[in-house]
Formats: C-alpha cells, sequence, structure tokens
C-alpha cells in the first residue's frame, strides 16, 4: 500500500489533516497516513511517529530554545521517509518547520504537497522562493494570496478555508444556554486562551484579571474552551476560581456560537470566532526578544487574520504591552455596551464568511490532485 507523511504540527492543522484523510479513505480508495499529529489523526488511522504536542514552539527565541529536539525529529521524518519509500508528503503550515523539511524530502525525489501557505503577505517575503524551489504544489486558502503566487510563478491550487467546511454547530444557541444555567439576564463570556503552553502560560493571567474586572460589572458565565494538548496543570489559576467553568475542545464551536463575547488569542480561533458571529478581542504576546526580532521584517499593521481579510481593523487587537487586564476588560465592555461597533464587526464577519466561499471542500481539491499525481507516476 502507498504511504503519504502527513506533518499537522499544530491544533488547527489536525483540523485540516483529518479532513484530508477523511476524504482520501471515502474517495480515493487506501492509503497510510503517517507522521506527526495528535490524538484525533490517531484516532482516525495516522501513525504518529511524532506526537504534534513536542513541536508546539512558537517564536524565534522559543525555537531556538528547542532546536536540537526540532532537528531530531526532522532527521527522523526524513529517514523514515526514505525508508518507507513514501509516494508524497503533505505538509501544512508550520513554515519553520515544514519548509526545510520540504527541501530535503524534494532533493531527494519526494513530492512536498504544501497546505496553508506561510504568511509571506505578512512577513518574510523571501519564502516565497523556497516554495518555488522545494514544493511541488502550495494550496493556498486566502483569495489574496492567488495574485501573490501568480505573479511568483508558483505551482499552487486555490482551496478556499477548511474552516468553511469545519465549524459546525452540534447544539442550538439557545439550548446550549438553557443547558448550561445560563440566565436571559446573564452575559457568556468565552476565554481561548490558545494551545500551546507558552501562549497559555503568557496569556491567562491578563485574560483573568480581565474576568475579575467583568465581574464587577456585569452578570457573567465565564467559559473556558481547553485546547486539545494544553494540561489542566497549565489551567490551574482558572480552575480555581469557581467562576469559570472548563469546556473542552469539542464544544468549542457550540461555545462561540452561544458566546455573548470572546477573548481569544491571535490564530486560527479569530476566524472560527468571526466564522460563528462571536464578537471578540483578539489578544497576543511572545517573548519580548522574539517580538523585537521579528517586528522588523512585518509587512502589514495587523496581527488578527480577521482584520487582515477585512482589510481593516474591525476588531481590536492587543499586542504585547498592550495585552493588560485593563485594556481587555474595555474592549469586552465594548462589545457588550456599545450596539453599533457590535453590529459593525458582526457585518463584517458575514462578509469575511462569504469572501472565503468555494464551491467544493478544499480536502476535495487536495485529495484529487494528489490521487491524480500519483497515478500519473504509474503510467
Amino acid at each position: 500500500m502507498k504511504n503519504i507523511l502527513l506533518v499537522a504540527a499544530e491544533n488547527s492543522a489536525e483540523t485540516y489533516g483529518l479532513q484530508v484523510m477523511q476524504e482520501y479513505a471515502e474517495k480515493h480508495g487506501p492509503i497510510h497516513f503517517w507522521g506527526v499529529g495528535g490524538e484525533r489523526l490517531q484516532r482516525n488511522g495516522l501513525e504518529i511517529v511524532v506526537p504534534n504536542r513536542s513541536l508546539a514552539v512558537v517564536g524565534i527565541v522559543e525555537v531556538l530554545i528547542h532546536l536540537f529536539r526540532i532537528k531530531r525529529v526532522m532527521n527522523l521524518l526524513f529517514r523514515q521517509a526514505l525508508e518507507r519509500r513514501t509516494a508524497a508528503a503533505l505538509l501544512i503550515d508550520y513554515p519553520d518547520f515544514n519548509l526545510r523539511l520540504a527541501r530535503r524530502l524534494s532533493r531527494a525525489g519526494i513530492p512536498v504537497y504544501y497546505y496553508i501557505s506561510p504568511t509571506v503577505w505578512a512577513w518574510r517575503y523571501s519564502r516565497v522562493e523556497q516554495i518555488r524551489r522545494w514544493v511541488t504544489r502550495l494550496f493556498i486558502i486566502f483569495p489574496f494570496e492567488v495574485p501573490i503566487y501568480q505573479k511568483e510563478k508558483v505551482t499552487f491550487s486555490y482551496t478556499g478555508h477548511p474552516l468553511l467546511d469545519a465549524v459546525r454547530v452540534s447544539e442550538p444557541r439557545d439550548q446550549f444556554r438553557r443547558r448550561h444555567g445560563i440566565g436571559s439576564d446573564e452575559i457568556l463570556l468565552a476565554l481561548l486562551p490558545g494551545s500551546r503552553k507558552s501562549e497559555v502560560r503568557s496569556l491567562l493571567p491578563e485574560i483573568l484579571g480581565a474576568v475579575n474586572l467583568l465581574h464587577e460589572e456585569y452578570k457573567l458565565k465565564v467559559f473556558l474552551q481547553k485546547a486539545q494538548d494544553i494540561d489542566s496543570t497549565s489551567l490551574a489559576a482558572a480552575l480555581s476560581d469557581p467562576r469559570i467553568q472548563l469546556l473542552e475542545q469539542d464544544q468549542g464551536f457550540n461555545l462561540l456560537n452561544a458566546a455573548d463575547a470572546v477573548i481569544s488569542t491571535c490564530g486560527t480561533s479569530n476566524l472560527e470566532a468571526a466564522l460563528l458571529g462571536a464578537p471578540f478581542v483578539a489578544i497576543y504576546r511572545v517573548n519580548r526578544l522574539t517580538y523585537l526580532l521579528g517586528k522588523r521584517f512585518i509587512r502589514i499593521p495587523l496581527y488578527s487574520i480577521v482584520n487582515i481579510l477585512a482589510g481593516r481593523r474591525v476588531v481590536a487587537e492587543l499586542i504585547q504591552k498592550d495585552c493588560r487586564a485593563k485594556p481587555i476588560f474595555q474592549e469586552i465592555k465594548k462589545i457588550l455596551d456599545d450596539r453599533a461597533w457590535r453590529q459593525q464587526m458582526l457585518e463584517a464577519f458575514a462578509g469575511i464568511r462569504e469572501s472565503l466561499r468555494q464551491e467544493q471542500k478544499p480536502a476535495a481539491i487536495i485529495c484529487r490532485q494528489i490521487s491524480a499525481d500519483l497515478a500519473s507516476k504509474e503510467t
């Protein structure tokens, strides 16, 4: 049986990788996926060679600290790709790792498919040259990426965004609120502190400070969504507060759909909130040296993907020194008290949803392309 190396090193990548694996199994016959992933992918047939939690590192300084471990993982994957005579590699996002792996795989004659473009439109545009040289085909998810790769003569397919297919609620808003005892006069506040331990460690204290301030002015019910690879010890400060209820990741979409306001780390969760019509404030903070080193290369003034897609600041971004309890409190207060601001945000979210819509599922486009390429190699 043919095998494909799949690298889904992050929480969102696991969601997208799962869509591809399920589509391939349903439409394109048996193939063995192996590589990097988490529990969800393992339950659906991925042979885990490296658990993705071992690669959950973000930031220049943080990557340098874990460099030797990351290099060992890359060497292991490359060696196994050769030993298994893998038919192709599907690398999802995570460019600092995956572009280096792509170079080694491509040099060894292994076709490399790259899903979710590095954010060359925001910083490190030089990565376009690496993609052109080492990636067989790039699958891009944002419409504004199309002219960039057309201009640079990169082989690519536009798939639309996979979250449009992934974001589904299993419980209506009113039913969720009733089940959790949320009264008609109460505000449901959702907390999304991140999917990496470093994010939670940095952001959670400020989030909890904002929650304390909000409790002074509003009748709140507060829910914290626990990402799959975050353990309870990382959330100890929140769990010690009886006013905060913990929800597992599989309830995340239901929570966002029912929420009146959300405090969310920058990242995929911002887009999830927007697609579900949940007003939010975007927050982020990394190691100070990482920020200073990276800031000089940033090409655009926006951080949240929702603002980037809208082409303007439709949600507040509290980054680095601005990511403090009081500013977070003030922005949530604005969402709750300023109806015009809230409505403006929701209208922008609707426009983003429409701009990302595609007739075909992204996973179907990807699987059809890879399957056709592998079939053509046999003839």
